[in-house]
This record gives C-alpha cells, structure tokens and sequence, in this order.
C-alpha cells in the first residue's frame, strides 16, 4: 500500500478489532458462517454519521486499547456504542476527551483512542470513505478460516486501513453531526426473545419451564461464535436426547449440551452441530448478547413467527427514526476540544464546544 494515499494507522489493536459489514450470505452450506457485525443497528447508524453507505465496513471492537492514527489526510469517524465509553483525540502530549455516537474528525498525524467501551463489551467504528476488499461478496473478517477483512486476521499494530480519494475541503465543510440512541438500540433489555428451536421435543416439560422461567447469567465465555450461559439446568427428556446427529444451526441458535446449560450462537457460529436446540433467539434480540458485559442477568421469553417479524419492523423503524434524526452539532462555549475536532485545517474555528442538542 503506498503509505501518501489517505489511509489510518492501527498503532494499537486492542483485544478482538476486526473489520466487518453485514456479512457474508449464501455460503453456508460450503461451512462458511455469516460473520458481520454483532450489533448491525451500530453499523447503520455509523456509517449514516460518516457519510457511508449503510452496509460500509467497519471496524468491531471489544474492550478498550484500540488507537487509529491518522495519516496526511484528516479523516472523519463515528464510534458507536455506549455513551460512557472513554474516546480521546489528539497526540501524546494533548488528547481531548470526546462523546460517543457522534461524527469526529482526526486531524493529520493524530490519533483517535478508544480506551474503553464503556458500560458494553463492544462498540462500532465507522470511518468515512473506508476501502476494504471484499471477499466472497463481503469485507467481513471471518479469521478461523482467514477471510475477509485486511489478511483474514483480526487487525494489527502496524496495519494500514486504505482510504478512498476524498476532498479535503469537503471534510473541512461537513459539519460535526450527532445521533441519540434509544435505549432500545443500546440493548438494555434483560429478554431475549425466541422461538422454539428443532429439538424441542427433546426437552422434558420440567426442562422447558426451568428455560423459561429462569434467570441465566451471562458467562465470561462469549465471543463472536457464542456465548455461555449459567444458572439453572435444562433437563433433557431423557439421556438419548443430550445428543443429536449433526444438522445445520444458524445465529441465535440455543443449543444445550448434557451439561444442561445453554450455549447460545453468535455471528461466527459454525453452520452445523450436535447439541440438540430449545429455541431459537430472534435477529433483534441477538445483539443483547453481543453487546452486554459478562454478569448480566437475562431471561427467554417464547414468541412466534409473527412476534418475531412485528420485532423486526420495530426495529427497523427504530433505526429509521435514529438516522433521521441525525442533526449537526451546535455552537456553545470555547473548548479545546472543538479546536481538536476542527483542526485548524486551511480555515478557521471559533474554538467553540459542539454540544448533543435537539
């Protein structure tokens, strides 16, 4: 990659950062997942922020450590997630703190630092005018099978995120913009809806009312495959039940093993197993589990199919009325963050503080 052309450092890749869009469908049945982002309402909304298209990749992060550093371009980013993750921009002797769920800008040469996520696990980072290869049809990471993304892999201290031709001026003019976010769109909610899975009737009925009526504490074992739940044993109908011959799963699958606690899919799950499957998670509840941090409580709650399409127009919606409301930041007291923000690049600022208003 010619290091002159707009691009942004990754100086630091923190725990689990990796590129992702929508994801990759159709390949399933060759065994190769869907991938994506966890929490795609994030992606909408970022990459809405930044000027993208709506399925642009971005950059998924767990955790805090991630630092992106800006080359001879200044470059405009949106971090998405929760309101009380630690943001900075700046260098290493002057770092400004900044909000979350609005558009930023790097200045040349500087940095963004996400040093914490916050009250989630994870957050998003769209970044205007990325320029990712795609690979079967999608610039998703998949790293077990080392697809996707820059090399396959997670990203990487020292890698170089191609930027496509942007006028510099037209940055210079984009003002700051900033989106609130439900609480709904923040993944609050302790349920998660499901529908019941394949294997149903592989469970007792004392094994179906303890799923239901019990509260399950989200494990220390989660990653984008899946997540492990703890709290009380679902009891199978009897010992030929705890294993099944292996047929296909899909995200949001809630397989229980012989151990009897669930073990719930995520985006890179593999695309078929063995553990038979209670239920299934719908699509607008899977990111609670993407999102949430380890400890929380959370309880299933069956539905059907319509329930489960009305919770997809619902959030959709949800997503529409947020995009809509995406507004400029407005004029309010001096700060040096605003000097940060707007660079001082070939113009001028009042050095006045951008504040979230409606």
């Amino acid at each position: 990659m010619d290091i002159n052309a707009p691009h942004l450092k990754v100086v630091n890749a923190g725990l689990l950062s990796t590129i992702q869009d929508s994801g990759r469908f159709g390949f399933r049945h060759l065994g190769i997942p869907w991938a994506g982002t966890l929490c795609p309402a994030w992606r909408i909304i970022g990459n809405s922020l930044v000027g993208n298209d709506s399925g642009c990749a971005v950059i998924e992060c767990f955790e805090g450590g991630l630092q992106l550093q800006a080359g001879d371009t200044a470059v405009r980013v949106a971090v998405i997630g929760s309101p009380s993750a630690h943001i900075k921009l700046g260098n290493q002797i002057d770092q400004v703190s900044c909000k979350a769920n609005r558009s930023l800008t790097i200045a040349p040469g500087a940095s963004l630092y996400l040093s914490s996520t916050g009250s989630l696990r994870h957050a998003i980072i769209a970044i205007a005018n990325i320029d990712i290869p795609e690979h079967l049809g999608s610039t998703s990471t998949y790293a077990k099978a080392s697809l996707g993304g820059l090399d396959g892999s997670a990203l990487q201290a020292g890698d170089n995120l191609r930027l496509g031709e942007r006028s510099q001026n037209s940055i210079d003019s984009e003002p700051h913009t900033y989106c609130e976010l439900s609480e709904e769109l923040l993944y609050q909610s302790n349920v998660l809806r499901a529908i019941p899975g394949p294997q149903f009737d592989h469970f007792s009925s004392k094994g179906v009312d303890t799923f239901m009526s019990s509260s399950y504490e989200l494990s220390t074992e989660a990653d984008r495959m899946g997540v492990r739940l703890s709290g009380p044993v679902v009891a199978h109908r009897d010992a030929s039940a705890k294993d099944i011959v292996s047929d296909a799963i899909v995200p949001g699958s809630v397989q229980v093993p012989g151990t009897g606690l669930p073990i719930v899919l995520l985006n890179d799950a593999h695309t078929a197993g063995g553990y038979p499957k209670i239920a299934t998670v719908i699509s607008t509840d899977l990111p609670i589990l993407g999102a949430r941090r380890a400890g929380a409580h959370l309880r299933f709650k069956l539905v059907d199919i319509d329930e489960a399409i009305a919770a997809r127009v619902h959030q959709r919606n949800l997503i529409d009325r947020a995009v809509a409301s995406i507004a400029p930041c407005i004029v309010s007291e001096i700060s040096l963050s605003t000097l940060f923000e707007n660079n001082l690049i070939d113009g001028v600022t009042n050095g006045h503080d951008e504040l979230n208003v409606s």
